[in-house]
């Protein structure tokens, strides 16, 4: 969609959808027999199952990647529900479905930093040790990216969502948060970086999926594929 010729230089062999490190870590959860599968569509449908599943973590073996891209925008903004037995990432798509629906909260960064944090860092090493034991080829590439508050008109989004009385978020922390996850990877972790943070990106207030603080405009999206096949190559 946003560079449509990236399969001349990249094949996606497999993918995980948004899904904190505390969920993708945590154990394999059954799906509940009356969950009504079948309502939500194909693509939400799968990204229900494969958060259950965890067959990201099996599929990494089968497929061989020879490139893992990692961010961790999962982490920062949706934040967790805890089940009996570890995590599951807290979805708003999914708040009608168990164990999102079971839960009064949600467990996130920003709102309960140090026990987060603590717990983030068992989770994230686990998962460098299973990608160093299932795929020890497979390069992982950290994404640096950022919230964004500025359309390509100057513009802010948290004005366009307190006009509709939408939540707003504090970019500002949020980044802030970002940025120290991105440098506890990176200083502790064989990582390549793709840093997107250095360089002052607005949001596309056409965007097909929705004015949000991580839709851009082309320019990013463009400067992202460039800057990955120099990476790669």
């Amino acid at each position: 969609m946003f560079n449509p010729t990236y399969k001349e230089d990249f094949e996606c062999v497999l993918h995980q959808h948004q899904c904190s490190m505390l969920s993708l870590m945590s154990p394999v959860l059954s799906i509940p027999e009356d969950v009504a599968m079948d309502q939500m569509n194909a693509f939400t449908s799968w990204h229900y199952r494969t958060e259950h599943t965890k067959e990201f973590l099996s599929q990494l073996h089968a497929r061989q990647p020879e490139y893992l891209l990692l961010d961790l925008y999962a982490d920062i903004y949706l934040g967790v529900v805890e089940t009996a037995n570890g995590y599951f990432t807290y979805n708003p798509k999914f708040a009608a479905f168990p164990p999102v629906s079971n839960q009064e909260g949600r467990f996130t960064l920003d709102g309960e930093f140090e026990r987060y944090l603590a717990v983030w860092k068992e989770h994230v090493g686990r998962f460098f040790e299973h990608v160093q034991q299932v795929a020890p080829s497979c390069q992982v590439i950290l994404v640096k990216a950022r919230f964004v508050d500025v359309f390509a008109d100057g513009s802010s989004l948290n004005a366009w969502r307190e006009s509709r009385k939408y939540p707003t978020v504090d970019t500002e922390l949020l980044n802030a948060l970002w940025n120290e996850l991105d440098c506890y990877i990176e200083e502790n972790f064989p990582v390549r970086v793709l840093d997107m943070s250095k360089d002052a990106y607005t949001l596309n207030a056409e965007h097909p999926w929705g004015s949000f603080y991580v839709h851009y405009t082309a320019d990013f999206y463009h400067d992202f594929l460039a800057r990955l096949i120099t990476l790669t190559k």
